[in-house]
């Protein structure tokens, strides 16, 4: 097989213009491409990528350390594959399970240099033990960070929460319960913290019994809405860990006979395909742009140019469900 040296000769130009040309480089005289491209393609030349790799100093891999791969955590991946994709990077997923022995696997092959950056969706270890990996390479965190080396494109989801239990007290809704996923997970904390200070501000009683937790699932939603026909005195709205819990509570609350939303409003979180083929009132969360932010973060530092990451917001997506 012919090298770039081979093809300058041959094409009569120099191996700095062959390697512009195979580069798409702007500054090359559009005769020059064509003769050089047409050489190429008549010996079937094929860069010699361990030689790239070499040459820039990275495998242009990306490694994403996620528990698990599911409905929820899927449109982030997805999307950051695809933004990856479209700069040349490769990604590989570390699924974790929770474990720390699966992030540490994932940090290992960072040291290695095996992969060139590492995206966190969720993490089991301390922050401290992570960043002392930060040398090896970019690290970029989903979860709100208190840290001087691990950036983060967290969106608080205090603010999310909050926004929905709003909505619904200006409704006429005063029973308010919740579906939370995670307990020890931060985004449940917050959404603890927002239940709790919007319940005492408007002076709203807080019952335990309205709050379901470890619940991810349509099916954990439809175990929800069995648990509720168990209590006496049912909450008259619930918000939701996702749109799937929230799918989950409508269906078989319906089966139920259980009117959405005059017995029972529900109000998803995500504003997934699932919320609106179903007409859940929801909050909109923009996963993709999270997504392509964490990838902005980790090609501004490999790449040693500037990126502008979008500024990103909660928003409440009203239908019939409330």
């Amino acid at each position: 097989m012919l090298n770039i040296k081979e093809i300058a000769k041959i094409s009569n130009v120099s191996p700095s213009t062959v390697s512009r040309v195979l580069n798409n480089h702007p500054h090359v005289n559009e005769e020059t491409k064509r003769r050089v491209l047409n050489i190429i393609e008549q010996f079937d030349y094929v860069p010699n990528l361990n030689a790239v790799k070499l040459k820039r100093g990275r495998n242009f891999l990306i490694g994403i350390i996620t528990p698990e791969i599911n409905e929820i955590s899927l449109p982030y991946i997805n999307s950051f594959i695809s933004i990856a994709n479209e700069h040349g990077f490769k990604t590989i997923t570390y699924n974790t399970s929770y474990e720390k022995t699966g992030e540490i696997e994932a940090l290992e092959a960072l040291r290695r240099k095996e992969i060139d950056a590492l995206v966190i969706t969720v993490r089991a270890s301390e922050w401290r033990d992570i960043e002392r990996y930060c040398k090896y390479g970019p690290i970029v965190a989903l979860e709100r960070v208190d840290s001087d080396f691990v950036p983060s494109v967290y969106l608080d989801q205090y603010i999310g929460y909050y926004m929905a239990l709003e909505y619904l007290i200006q409704k006429g809704y005063r029973k308010i319960g919740n579906a939370f996923g995670r307990m020890n997970g931060l985004n449940t904390i917050r959404r603890i913290q927002a239940y709790n200070d919007l319940l005492k501000h408007n002076k709203m009683p807080i019952r335990k019994e309205y709050t379901f937790t470890e619940v991810y699932s349509t099916a954990d939603g439809e175990e929800v809405v069995n648990q509720l026909c168990k209590l006496k005195d049912r909450p008259d709205a619930i918000i939701c860990a996702n749109d799937f819990v929230a799918a989950g509570i409508v269906s078989e609350a319906k089966r139920k006979g259980i009117n959405i939303p005059r017995d029972l409003a529900v109000v998803g979180f995500d504003n997934h395909l699932m919320s609106r083929v179903l007409d859940i009132t929801t909050i909109h969360n923009p996963i993709k742009q999270q997504a392509e932010n964490a990838f902005k973060s980790i090609y501004e530092k490999l790449e040693n140019t500037t990126q502008i990451s979008e500024s990103l917001e909660y928003k409440l997506i009203i239908r019939k469900t409330t």
